[in-house]
């Protein structure tokens, strides 16, 4: 059994792969997503099956309802789309606006001669709305300072997690980005002569 922990600041989660992984195909045995989000699983699988059909199946057996296939790179069906790299070896399903009705077993398949190469995982959808992050500011909404740096921040006060901060600078010709993470902190060097203007979103 496998155990990966990620997580930044706040924001964590746990993926736990119970399956024994096979040469033949891998993935995370366990996904976690909210009502209303997207959800991409990556399924992997060994050289050999470059060139065969990948699909991503309702059920953990060879019984299972097939929901999107493809033979080539790409192929769609409503709500769920899969995308094949053989150059590594990684097809990728991806399930938009989940559905708490979405919850079950699913699997990553290879059409093979005999028996397919399947590969279970369980998709769990919470019924917990997305709630769209609201921002306040920490800092003053001007800050002076001639020479040296300043720091500005700015905090999520609700929203669903994982959130994204963007730190954007104004320019004439809108905006240039500066960078996005978790941080909601940023710190720049102040340039005599110049005003500068920026501001904070956030997203998830």
């Amino acid at each position: 059994n496998v155990k990966v922990f990620k997580g930044a600041g706040t924001c964590s989660y746990v993926t736990e792969m119970n399956n024994t992984v096979s040469g033949a195909m891998w993935a995370e045995s366990k996904v976690r997503e909210v009502v209303g989000r997207a959800i991409t699983i990556d399924c992997h699988y060994a050289a050999e099956y470059r060139s065969h059909t990948k699909y991503w199946c309702h059920g953990w057996t060879e019984q299972c309802r097939v929901l999107v296939e493809t033979k080539g790179e790409h192929g769609r069906s409503g709500r769920v789309s899969i995308t094949d790299n053989p150059a590594r070896g990684i097809f990728t399903v991806t399930v938009e606006d989940l559905h708490s009705g979405d919850t079950g077993w699913y699997s990553c398949g290879i059409a093979t001669p005999g028996l397919d190469q399947l590969f279970n995982v369980h998709l769990q959808v919470s019924d917990e709305p997305v709630s769209a992050p609201v921002l306040r500011y920490l800092s003053p909404a001007n800050a002076s300072r001639l020479g040296g740096s300043v720091s500005v921040s700015c905090e999520s006060v609700r929203g669903s997690l994982p959130i994204q901060y963007t730190w954007c600078e104004k320019n004439e010709s809108g905006c240039s980005r500066i960078f996005k993470s978790n941080q909601i902190d940023l710190s720049c060097e102040i340039l005599g002569g110049q005003h500068q203007k920026y501001y904070c979103t956030a997203s998830n």
